[in-house]
């Protein structure tokens, strides 16, 4: 998602800030103890809407509502007016004992609320929409809300540079509610219908594959739909209406995606706004390869298509499953690097298809999504593009605001607080220290199981350290508690010097007192007179500990973690 460098472009001078429910492991953690029957509905005054961003349900709250498909239909044939109507049905199931159900839904102005077909009372609180729907079967119930407006957040009207109207959705991390009636949390994940009327010569990108398209008098109506085998998160439930240059690229995935408009290939295509279809074709020409390097390391591709859309988000890029949305200004300002678009594709299997279990676990999106990008560039670039990308990772990661915070850290309400250095490149490199403790096979046959346990469902931290732990047998849970669960990383201040025949080594760790002293396995390459190298294992822990070896006189330097697997500062110094 949302590359954490990006920054807000709207399509004209608009200005904005910026895990089941269904069969999902979400679901059956809330099972275990049944949720307590929702409050009774308000009375009074509405509680004052939150800022978009702000939490301000739990998760107990949320285990009320299941909700299986999101029939959308959208009326945006006006497009210049700012305002749009919307026709909405939630296919859900209510899993409390009481009648009332509790939806996301803020700002815009409700016509007429239906349950099976009848009408319904419902009271509004903030961004709460609290539905009665007592008298009817809890399982298999169709919430129909038809409404418009001008909506604050969520779904954005602009213009493209010709001047055309041009309409996009930007909801991460819960702004869908500002335009469409949801349970806004990505835990809980739903198939979607998107049925778009807009005007004639305008073209319509959204979730899934293109269903149908027809013509009527000055207006088209464009119908997608995702998989029934593959649920989505509504943070990346999305449409976009412009007058799109729309260019196809080569198929990916093939034998290893959903069939769909392509055969058995996840088709891949551009679609950019007013003369930025031919850059779009050319600055996403390896946007295939990356799909077919990712299905072949991870998993299959879990969608029919990949639409890669230039567009108005606030975020650099935006993983919006099967349809990224880029930021409008890299693309028209032929500026966009290939990291961006690397991150984003892998955010098709980390983020979309495994979806983090609460908004606290961020990480197994984004961490995972920044990793995978540089490991394309790694096989495609080699391994100095590789080391680059990851050391500019490091560098961002250790002098960030947020490092002496844990990565998982649920202190805050405040969602776009979230999208720090911790949950992106200090996840990154989480992920790297453990492909260099577990070694190569390991680590991505642990991927891989990840991937396979939790496709199309959401997942946690504890969730990810499992999966590595059944592939190699050991005891991850250390390793997890002081880099994901606890704050920083180690500082080395390392001296040496020999001691008649003896190398001795004294490792101290100067971080501070309220971080942890790391253990980890490491190495320490010996360089002795002659030229000849050789690595030293070595186990790390405590704050400060000798190591003697002996035999080794005629050493002349050393160097601390030669290969760069670990988070780290060091200094080396010869002691005398």
């Amino acid at each position: 998602m949302r590359r954490f460098v990006g920054t807000a472009s709207l399509l004209v001078s608009l200005s904005v800030g910026g895990c089941t429910f269904t069969s999902s492991a979400g679901a059956d953690r809330v099972r275990e103890t049944p949720p307590a029957p929702p409050p009774p509905p308000a009375a009074g005054a509405a509680l004052p809407l939150e800022e978009p961003g702000t939490e301000p349900r739990s998760a107990a709250d949320r285990a009320w509502v299941d909700v299986h498909h999101y029939d959308i239909r959208i009326d945006l044939r006006n497009p210049e007016s700012g305002t749009f109507r919307g026709d909405v049905t939630l296919t859900l199931d209510r899993r409390s004992a009481g009648g009332w159900i509790g939806l996301d839904f803020a700002g815009l102005d409700i016509e007429s609320l239906d349950v099976n077909g009848e009408e319904a009372r419902h009271l509004r609180d903030g961004s709460l929409l609290r539905v009665d729907t007592s008298g009817h079967e809890a399982e298999g119930l169709e919430v129909r809300v038809r409404y418009g407006g001008a909506p604050r957040d969520g779904l954005f009207f602009g213009q493209d540079a010709n001047g055309e109207p041009a309409v996009f959705a930007d909801n991460w991390p819960n702004r869908a509610r500002w335009w469409f009636p949801s349970n806004d949390h990505p835990a809980d994940k739903a198939t979607v219908r998107f049925t778009v009327q807009v005007p004639t010569g305008f073209g319509v990108i959204a979730n899934g594959y293109e269903l149908d398209r027809r013509d009527g008098e000055g207006s088209t109506t464009w119908v997608w739909e995702t998989d029934a085998s593959a649920p989505i998160p509504p943070y990346t439930m999305v449409v976009g209406v412009a007058r799109f240059e729309r260019r196809g690229l080569a198929p990916a995935a093939c034998g290893s995606a959903p069939v769909g408009e392509s055969g058995d290939c996840a088709g891949v295509s551009v679609w950019g706004l007013a003369g930025g279809g031919d850059y779009g074709a050319d600055r996403f020409s390896r946007g295939p390869d990356m799909i077919d390097f990712y299905t072949e390391l991870v998993g299959p591709y879990p969608y029919e298509k990949l639409a890669h859309v230039q567009s108005s988000t606030r975020f650099g890029g935006m993983e919006n499953s099967s349809a990224i949305f880029y930021a409008r200004g890299g693309w028209e300002g032929q500026r966009m690097g290939e990291g961006v678009i690397a991150h984003e594709t892998a955010h098709q299997w980390f983020g979309d298809s495994i979806t983090p279990a609460t908004w606290y676990h961020l990480w197994v999106s984004e961490g995972f999504a920044s990793y995978f990008g540089p490991l394309y560039f790694e096989a495609r670039d080699g391994e100095e593009a590789f080391r680059e990308r990851m050391e500019a990772i490091a560098a961002t990661a250790k002098r960030s605001n947020v490092i002496g915070q844990a990565i998982v850290d649920s202190t805050t309400n405040e969602l776009f607080d979230l999208l720090n250095a911790n949950n992106y490149q200090k996840g990154a490199w989480v992920l790297h220290m453990l492909r260099g403790f577990l070694g190569d096979d390991l680590f991505f046959e642990g991927v891989r199981d990840y991937y396979a346990r939790h496709l199309h469902d959401a997942a946690s931290t504890e969730d990810v350290r499992a999966a590595f732990e059944r592939v190699s047998g050991r005891d991850l849970e250390e390793f997890f508690q002081q880099w994901v669960y606890s704050p920083g990383y180690p500082d080395f201040g390392i001296t040496w010097q020999i001691e008649g025949e003896d190398l001795v080594v004294d490792i101290e760790q100067r971080q501070p007192a309220t971080w942890p002293a790391f253990t980890m396995e490491a190495a320490i390459e010996v360089r002795r007179r002659g030229g000849t190298t050789f690595l030293l294992p070595v186990e790390i822990s405590g704050r400060r500990q000798t190591l003697r070896f002996g035999g080794m006189s005629d050493v002349v330097d050393l160097v601390f973690d030669p290969e760069g697997r670990i988070l780290k500062d060091v200094e080396v110094a010869r002691d005398g």
